[in-house]
């Protein structure tokens, strides 16, 4: 009932669940969505059946209390019987529950205590725990390809292209604060695809008195830049805030394709200017999406032109609620008004090639 006891005892908890998880996962599947569930398999509690079982199994340096981190310690999975464990209860899980069809996989302690017990393998500890992480990811994609599978760590502590071999997606940072997420997800796109990129709009700034109340479009304009998701209590909003949040979700799920494998143009950068604005093309190359965002108002000074990139020049362009078509030279050279005023402001452009 709590993150102090209970990690590493894997199985369902019949005083929660006394007609066992499948009663769970058939009322989620009734309300039209799929069914996922979180795991921290490389960790484990103090006060767990498991540790109490094999104390053994943890990385520990010889005559030293091993260091707690969020009351856990991390298991030595490059032993045999540790992951032949963790490959036990994840193919127990999945193979009794065939409706469970994402895996979020978390890990949130770093590794300390990297020992088993001051030998001469120690060195080789850090190398043998990726290699075993990677060959447990490998069978379970094997044996369940039809489950997605996310990986966490603490953030994004552990987005690598190893691990990406097996990834469905990731978790870039917990840090979800729509504004913030601005400079991450622009670092994060360097290197990976937005396909990848999982990004909620979550309640991270709401009644925190040391941010700025994020509106609800500036939340979701950022989120749909990757993965759109959703990570608040939606039982606690309001029909107008549902109706919103239907509004973005349904948007999202049009754009979606463009977004995640299109064509991707950094049009102006957070780090640089008050204005950030990040352009997609989709693959087809008959739509482009473009999301701006302005950080903050400064009196008489006016947001720059929206200069497009990667259009073709003698194509023509429709603005979705404008009459009026437009060279892809005349959006690419003089550009489109942002239209952003206030604090926090953003806009969605949506443009289709005729």
């Amino acid at each position: 009932h709590n993150d102090r006891a209970g990690l590493g005892d894997w199985y369902v908890n019949k005083e929660k669940f006394p007609n066992g998880l499948s009663e769970l996962i058939d009322y989620v599947k009734q309300l039209g969505m799929d069914f996922g569930i979180w795991v921290e398999p490389e960790a484990v509690n103090p006060d767990s059946d498991l540790y109490r079982a094999h104390p053994d199994w943890i990385y520990r340096f010889k005559n030293q209390e091993p260091v707690q981190m969020r009351n856990q310690y991390t298991l030595n999975i490059s032993k045999k019987e540790v992951k032949e464990f963790i490959l036990a209860f994840m193919t127990d899980l999945l193979s009794k529950h065939k409706d469970i069809t994402f895996i979020k996989w978390d890990m949130n302690k770093p590794l300390t205590d990297v020992s088993m017990g001051n030998t001469a393998q120690d060195k080789e500890l850090w190398y043998k725990h990726a290699q075993a992480l990677y060959e447990i990811w490998g069978t379970l994609r094997k044996k369940f390809p039809y489950v997605d599978f996310e990986v966490c760590s603490g953030g994004g502590a552990r987005i690598d292209l190893g691990i990406l071999r097996y990834a469905d997606q990731c978790w870039p940072s917990d840090n979800t604060d729509a504004y913030e997420r601005l400079f991450i997800q622009e670092g994060f796109s360097y290197f990976y695809a937005p396909r990848i990129m999982t990004a909620w709009v979550t309640d991270a700034s709401s009644n925190n008195p040391k941010k700025y109340e994020r509106p609800y479009s500036y939340r979701f304009h950022s989120s749909m830049m990757g993965v759109l998701g959703i990570g608040a209590d939606i039982s606690k909003l309001s029909d107008e805030v549902l109706k919103e949040f239907k509004k973005y979700i349904s948007l999202y799920k049009e754009i979606r394709e463009t977004v995640q494998y299109g064509k991707q143009y950094r049009l102006s950068s957070v780090r640089e200017s008050p204005l950030h604005a990040v352009e997609y093309i989709s693959r087809d190359d008959s739509e482009v999406v473009v999301f701006a965002f302005r950080q903050g108002y400064q009196f008489g000074k006016n947001m720059p032109n929206l200069k497009l990139r990667g259009l073709d020049p003698d194509a023509l362009y429709q603005c979705e609620g404008e009459d009026k078509l437009l060279h892809g030279s005349t959006l690419m050279k003089v550009g489109v008004e942002t239209g952003l005023w206030g604090d926090f402001d953003s806009r969605f452009l949506r443009i289709k090639r005729r």
